[in-house]
């Protein structure tokens, strides 16, 4: 028997890989961005593509799926702000792409935070220099300090997050251990 010339092989077509992917990524970023089926519509006809809410549905959720046309997959990779490659591709790197977006953010707000927190200490480093300089004035200053911070919550409403919301990962319940331990000596 003689051995057969390999030849490289070409990767077989998924039949699935641009109307199930195409389907399923209307859906996914139609809830990311938190548009109802009909804003969706509104803005493919706003860009030159013309469809409606029914339309919409039946390509999320019709059985069968409604086919999406070339045109309209121009058109929703141009609505969603995606390239036409990556609107067709596997809903996962969408996925993986909204995570990696939501990560950002948070991770923006925490440096943030931090920020703020390290000018706040700075800031209370201040008050505590004064009142050492100035004892005779220090409860006055503590006292201004405390009804201008109340005024602001007021003014503002109440805070419905805490900083402390980082807790709920598992870095800050591991840093946050040792004090736990040291409250209950």
């Amino acid at each position: 028997m003689s051995e057969q010339p390999t030849t490289p092989e070409s990767p077989s077509p998924t039949p699935e890989l641009s109307e199930e992917h195409a389907a399923e990524r209307v859906r996914l970023e139609r809830e990311y961005l938190g548009w109802s089926t009909g804003e969706l519509a509104k803005r493919m006809t706003a860009a030159g593509y013309p469809m409606n809410q029914s339309s919409v549905w039946r390509i999320e959720s019709g059985e069968p799926r409604r086919r999406i046309n070339l045109d309209e997959a121009i058109g929703f990779a141009k609505v969603f702000g995606l390239p036409l490659e990556e609107f067709l591709g596997p809903p996962e790197s969408s996925s993986n792409k909204h995570i990696a977006d939501v990560t950002d953010v948070v991770l923006d707000m925490y440096r943030r935070l931090l920020d703020l927190m390290k000018s706040t200490g700075d800031a209370f480093k201040v008050v505590d220099q004064y009142c050492a300089m100035f004892p005779q004035h220090a409860a006055e200053l503590n006292d201004r300090i405390a009804r201008a911070i109340a005024e602001e919550n007021r003014r503002r409403g109440p805070v419905r997050e805490s900083p402390l919301v980082f807790l709920r990962y598992p870095t800050f319940q591991q840093a946050e251990k040792p004090s736990d331990a040291a409250a209950q000596e």
